[in-house]
């Protein structure tokens, strides 16, 4: 079990009571702002959604340990399964000293509150995570509006990153399209499949495309073990493989024409990615700036 999930665990321990998804993701978001947990960056990220910050990884972790028993999680409220309260306390047990001193202190600081309390609590103090809220009663009268970058050449990269962070990033930087560029749009880290980056796009407000015709085919990514090889494969890529795709070029270049959109792929060094070379060839077209995320 991975040392957040012990957390989410620790949250419900402590409160000694049942809680609900809102609040129980707002202790966490606390968490993660208020504590040491700032500086772990292998703890949840959150991005603005309905009721303010919010983490799509958190939320399916906490469906697995439903599953796993530890949790009883129904619509709206999650509590310690009985049951498995001796196996959830063991896993606490395991959390780092300053883990479970984090945990007490949020949880005493705020886990008392009323939902509406501490929403208004988080709203007011982390104003940025309201953008997209529909309790416009809990907002502040003053709050940020969703950012619009100009229309450029974008491109980002998600390797290091989790699907809350890669997302929060991209609405911050005003984007509102991703034009996927992978060949084979599948990954092991969740929220970088196809599937689950164009559904989480969507509920932020992000379009998804994906032009496989632009990526690199597995079987020409052997023997990629430094950076002159990745160089010699880019060359390749830019001179050989490019001119064969019109078609995808000009259909990129129609939707960057049409909102601020990032091409997207795996790498997080864009000197080792087709998506540099790519964005070279289509900012010379449009006669737009890079700008890589």
């Amino acid at each position: 079990m991975l040392v957040r999930q012990k957390i989410i665990l620790a949250i419900l321990s402590e409160a000694q009571r049942t809680l609900s998804r809102i609040k129980l993701v707002k202790l966490a978001f606390l968490l993660g702002q208020e504590t040491s947990l700032r500086d772990d960056h292998t703890y949840y990220d959150f991005v603005p959604y309905k009721y303010g910050p919010f983490s799509f990884a958190l939320y399916r972790e906490l469906f697995g340990l439903r599953r796993n028993g530890y949790v009883s999680d129904s619509e709206k409220a999650v509590e310690l399964c009985p049951a498995m309260r001796d196996s959830s306390e063991a896993k606490v047990d395991e959390l780092p000293s300053h883990a479970r001193a984090a945990v007490s202190e949020i949880v005493r600081e705020y886990g008392k509150m009323s939902q509406p309390s501490l929403l208004k609590w988080v709203y007011s103090e982390y104003p940025w995570y309201t953008i997209h809220s529909e309790l416009r009663d809990f907002a502040p009268a003053k709050r940020p509006k969703r950012p619009q970058a100009p229309i450029g050449v974008y491109t980002s990269g998600y390797e290091g990153k989790s699907v809350d962070r890669f997302f929060d990033e991209l609405i911050r930087a005003g984007i509102e399209a991703v034009l996927d560029v992978r060949c084979n749009p599948v990954s092991r880290k969740y929220g970088f499949a196809r599937s689950s980056m164009r559904d989480i796009g969507e509920k932020l407000g992000i379009a998804y495309h994906h032009l496989p015709e632009l990526g690199i085919a597995s079987d020409e990514r052997v023997s990629l073990d430094d950076y002159k090889s990745y160089q010699r494969l880019l060359n390749r890529y830019e001179s050989r493989m490019l001119p064969r795709q019109p078609e995808a070029i000009e259909r990129v270049i129609d939707l960057l024409q049409q909102v601020p959109s990032v091409m997207v792929c795996m790498e997080k060094d864009v000197e080792c990615c087709h998506r540099g070379r790519l964005a070279k060839h289509v900012a010379e077209k449009m006669q737009l700036p890079i700008k890589h995320l």
